[in-house]
């Protein structure tokens, strides 16, 4: 999808992209970031080249990148999210302490305390899925 102008017609999409300030900059919607964000982390993905599609600096793609990260900005992507199968257990009745976190992916298995936030597990769920 080149978006490099004001308007753009590709996959069904017409209409503005970014508004104008007073000052000539523009201010992106949301839902734009987040589909170029998504976009970036994908396996092989470089961020210069996303950027240049989305008609935006790397620069600005890493800083959009970086409120995702925060949990400040959401993701959007076009296509079905993908789903794992979620086992959950009574704590009590495994012996388990409270408030333990288990992240189970193929051979890889985390466990993490109940302080960590969701923003830090779901960077660790997306570093496995990466093989990194």
């Amino acid at each position: 999808m080149e978006l490099s102008g004001e308007e753009s017609e590709a996959d069904g999409f017409a209409g503005k992209l970014a508004r104008r300030t007073r000052s000539g900059g523009r201010l992106w919607p949301a839902e734009i970031k987040g589909r170029a964000v998504f976009e970036s982390m994908k396996p092989g993905a470089r961020v210069c080249e996303v950027a240049r599609r989305y008609g935006v600096k790397a620069q600005q793609l890493t800083t959009w990148r970086r409120l995702a990260r925060t949990g400040r900005l959401a993701l959007v992507a076009d296509e079905a999210a993908d789903f794992v199968p979620i086992e959950l257990s009574d704590p009590a009745a495994s012996g388990k302490s409270e408030g333990l976190v288990e992240i189970a992916i193929g051979k890889v298995s985390v466990r993490l305390g109940g302080d960590v936030s969701a923003v830090r597990i779901a960077e660790i769920v997306a570093a496995i899925e990466r093989g990194a």
